[in-house]
């Protein structure tokens, strides 16, 4: 082959390669190209500048979800007014809270805006004049105020003039609408107004659980408090919106987007007991008041609430209403500032089953031996000397409620004595450790769960920062701040056979066209004790109440099994308490469980009177026929072989015999539990008795702890005397 024809490629044509003049121009494209490190530089700022935009463009997202959120409604009326084509809201319906039997508690009822449209009523005075005149008419409006509007806004579609109006209101102006524009023989026409629908939230039983149920927004787009706020996303709903427009035809059409009504919440309560429980709380705080009472029913055997109330409550309808359960009076309400009636109703609004804080008391005595005994710390059979008190240093004591002493006791005698050198004994066997380990198993110090907004989690002592005196208090229900729905949680799963459900009180989600969208079932969380301890515990339970006396829950054919609790409030030279009574029946297999708590009976001694105990019986009373329970015991003989008269809340104590703890003082002036006397009258750090040591009437106790047989001590040698529990400095 010739050399010419090598040198081209194969088509006959010189390679470039061979050419001198295009080397040189590749040459010089290669020995251009810029330098790596400034290729690196453009990088790093075009992924700078990426950075920046996608910040600027996620602000504006949110700033933009903001603006839609906060102030939506107002910028779409602009919209609205301005635009050439209109528009409007079809409201939801919010989704309706009913009972466990489908008794309505929260519903909606329509009412609806007025709307002015300007741009029709000012195109002509045979329209303007007319519908102005009706609007005065059937509302009294001002004429030359709605004249000046029309002037000002003559291009307006949508102007919301009067809102929340209730039908009949609406009525009234359609009906004299139709009247005028159906008479042919004048020219007159009314036009440009019409009305928007919205629903107003209301609760037909006012203020029944209104803790549970809480309320909503005037729109019902948001809840506040109980099952209103905590399930708002199953009960809101979701507007629609209609849209009419002018097509290129000319010719008006519509779209419409259909609102979605909200689900509807069943709850676990029952309409009928939620009544009971409150007719009866009005009547104790009608015949001797609180600074706040609580009770609560629960089924044992999966965590469903079955009523749940507090007193001072509220009108679900008008919940910025002080005076509704007459805690505060008008005057009272009068005097307050701004910031006071704030502070007022958070009070008011919040949830003392589930929000407060409170140290439980003798209550938790079953808790510390139901510890001991699962880790085999303690038996049946194991026996306690109560001498009246423990001595913890030289001069100081804790005594128990009876001065003088139980003597010997069992473990069951324990719980039925609520002896509380018993159970410094117990706490002391027992060990921090064990302690500490199973006051979390019982749920204490964290949240239970319960489908509700705003619950607290209680405060316990860590093992390593718990003292001896700490492990002795706790052990008796002092110095650990609990709330009543922990209590009653713990409660139950030692009566249930050992299972802790997470309390609950919303049952199923229904769809709005009644299909069930989800049910909630009890929630097994884990096992406390083993049915051993459990069997063992609703025995010595049920002996507690049989053996109550002279203020018993006992109730003729009926095993109730129960624990009493009294504690002294913070600051213990106060002399406030919390009073409670925890109770359960049938005894041997537990249906409906009962938590009582009076916070500061308004009593001078707030230790004294058999406030929770009365309360607890006559609950069971109006209770056990509804429920239609049928006795479990031969109606003609009581538990204990004789039964006390029921003595009415506020009465005088007895003539004779020893109080129960918490129940009041008789004759011989025995403590109620949680009432020891020290001998210096020096309180401990936080767990004291009034500075200047003197106990209220009935109440005394000589210095060294002991009273002398039928008789009151008086002030001797020793000097005052104080009703205190504690003694002496614990730091």
């Amino acid at each position: 082959m010739k050399r010419s024809q090598r040198n081209r490629d194969g088509r006959g044509r010189r390679s470039y390669r061979d050419d001198p003049e295009r080397r040189g121009q590749e040459e010089t494209i290669r020995n251009e190209k810029p330098p790596r490190h400034f290729l690196r530089y453009m990088k790093k700022k075009l992924a700078l500048t990426f950075l920046l935009v996608a910040l600027v463009l996620i602000g504006l997202t949110v700033a933009v979800g903001f603006i839609g959120k906060e102030k939506g409604e107002e910028y779409g009326q602009r919209v609205l007014s301005q635009q050439t084509a209109s528009s409007g809201v079809i409201p939801f319906r919010r989704g309706e809270i009913t009972d466990r039997n489908g008794t309505v508690l929260a519903s909606n009822e329509p009412v609806y805006n007025l709307i002015l449209d300007p741009s029709v009523i000012g195109s002509g005075e045979d329209i303007k004049g007319p519908t102005l005149d009706l609007l005065v008419e059937c509302y009294g409006y001002d004429r030359a105020d709605l004249e000046k509007l029309i002037a000002d806004q003559p291009n307006s579609q949508y102007i919301r003039y009067t809102l929340r109006m209730s039908g009949e209101e609406r009525d009234k102006f359609l009906a004299r609408e139709t009247e005028i524009n159906e008479n042919l023989e004048i020219r007159d026409k009314i036009d440009g107004v019409w009305f928007e629908t919205e629903y107003k939230r209301i609760y037909p039983y006012s203020t029944l659980a209104c803790d549970l149920i809480g309320f909503s927004s005037k729109d019902g787009s948001f809840g506040s408090y109980g099952i209103e706020q905590y399930y708002n996303e199953r009960l809101a709903g979701i507007s629609g919106r209609t849209y009419r427009y002018i097509n290129e035809d000319s010719d008006a059409e519509q779209v419409i987007r259909d609102a979605v009504d909200g689900q509807t919440v069943v709850s676990t309560i029952d309409v009928n007991l939620q009544t009971i429980v409150e007719e009866q709380i009005k009547k104790f705080n009608e015949e001797i008041g609180s600074k706040n009472t609580a009770v609560v029913i629960m089924d044992p055997d999966n965590g469903e609430v079955l009523a749940m109330a507090s007193y001072p409550y509220f009108d679900l309808n008008d919940p910025s209403d002080l005076t509704a359960s007459g805690y505060y009076t008008e005057e009272a309400v009068a005097a307050m500032s701004e910031e006071e009636k704030k502070d007022a109703l958070a009070g008011l609004w919040a949830n003392y089953v589930t929000q407060s804080l409170y140290e439980p008391g003798s209550t938790a005595k079953p808790l510390t031996i139901a510890a001991g005994l699962e880790e085999g710390k303690l038996a049946e059979s194991n026996r306690y000397y109560c001498d009246g008190g423990w001595d913890y240093a030289e001069g100081k004591r804790i005594s128990c409620h009876k001065l003088s002493g139980h003597g010997e006791l069992d473990l069951e005698g324990a719980i039925v004595e609520s002896c509380n050198d018993a159970l410094i004994q117990i706490g002391q066997q027992i060990g921090k450790e064990v302690f500490c380990k199973y006051q979390p198993v019982f749920g204490l110090g964290t949240r239970t769960g319960i489908d509700l907004p705003g619950e607290e989690n209680g405060i316990l002592k860590k093992e390593e920062d718990m003292s001896e005196i700490d492990l002795v208090t706790n052990s008796f229900g002092q110095n650990f701040d609990a709330t009543v729905i922990q209590m009653a949680a713990a409660h139950c799963s030692l009566i249930n056979g050992g299972h802790y459900y997470t309390p609950h009180v919303v049952k199923e989600i229904l769809n709005p066209d009644g299909s069930v969208a989800e049910t909630m079932e009890g929630t097994l969380v884990r096992e406390t004790v083993s049915e051993s301890t459990s069997e063992f515990l609703k025995k010595a339970m049920t002996a507690m109440v049989d053996e109550q006396s002279p203020w018993s829950t006992a109730i003729p054919g009926y095993e109730i099994g129960g624990k009493t609790g009294t504690a002294e409030k913070l600051p213990r030279k106060d002399r406030k308490y919390v009073v409670s009574f925890t109770s359960f029946l049938p005894a041997s297999d537990p249906e409906y469980f009962m938590m009582v708590v009076i916070d500061e009976p308004n009593v001078e001694d707030q230790s004294t009177g058999g406030h929770a105990t009365n309360l607890t019986r006559s609950l069971w009373e109006a209770v056990i026929p509804y429920l239609n329970l049928l006795p479990t015991r031969d109606t003609g003989e009581t538990p204990s072989g004789e039964t006390a008269p029921e003595t009415p809340a506020g009465t005088a104590e007895p003539a004779g015999g020893e109080a129960p703890e918490g129940n009041g003082t008789p004759e011989n002036r025995e403590a109620p539990e949680g009432n020891g006397t020290p001998e210096n009258g020096e309180a401990p750090e936080g767990n004291g008795t009034p500075e200047n040591g003197e106990a209220p009437e009935g109440n005394e106790a000589p210095g060294n702890g002991e009273a002398p047989e039928g008789e009151a001590p008086t002030e001797g040698e020793n000097g005052a005397y104080s009703d205190g529990i504690f003694q002496g400095d614990f730091e």
